[in-house]
């Protein structure tokens, strides 16, 4: 019998225990971060629940892979000052996010991004900001 609820805890404490998906940020903005990356995790490891576990495990790897660089990414764009470095990691982000909710997925240019927020706006705003943004694109499958 397949055990979805095992496999959804098994992938969300390894998310949990990879430190370097929030290296750099503060802790407020790291749980937002999680669990939005939970969130996403969720929805791909639900449709492996009539998979058995090697199935899904192999299922499963690019978009962890994917989801894991993702918010590495991320955190590394939130708390970088220079332009040229963010840029790269904006890259970065949009190409795992092709991974996740498709070719279609883009981001917006990242100055346009950038200018959306105060100066002095918090990661976990930032990272908020970037959710919202998310939420208008739909997870593949």
């Amino acid at each position: 019998m397949i055990d979805i609820e095992q496999r959804l805890r098994r992938t969300f404490s390894s998310m949990a225990g990879n430190e370097s998906l929030a290296d750099g940020i503060d802790e407020a903005a790291a749980a937002d971060m999680l669990k939005w990356g939970e969130v996403i995790a969720e929805h791909f490891v639900r449709k492996t629940s009539e998979m058995e576990d090697e199935t899904a495990d192999e299922f499963l790897s690019p978009y962890l892979r994917a989801l894991r660089k993702m918010m590495r990414a991320i955190g590394s764009w939130v708390v970088e000052k220079d332009q040229a470095v963010r840029l790269d990691w904006w890259t970065r982000i949009e190409q795992n996010g092709k991974i996740l909710y498709g070719e279609d997925f883009g981001l917006p240019a990242m100055e346009s991004t950038q200018a959306q927020y105060e100066p002095d706006a918090s990661a976990q705003q930032i990272i908020t900001g970037l959710r919202t943004l998310f939420d208008g694109f739909e997870l593949k499958g």
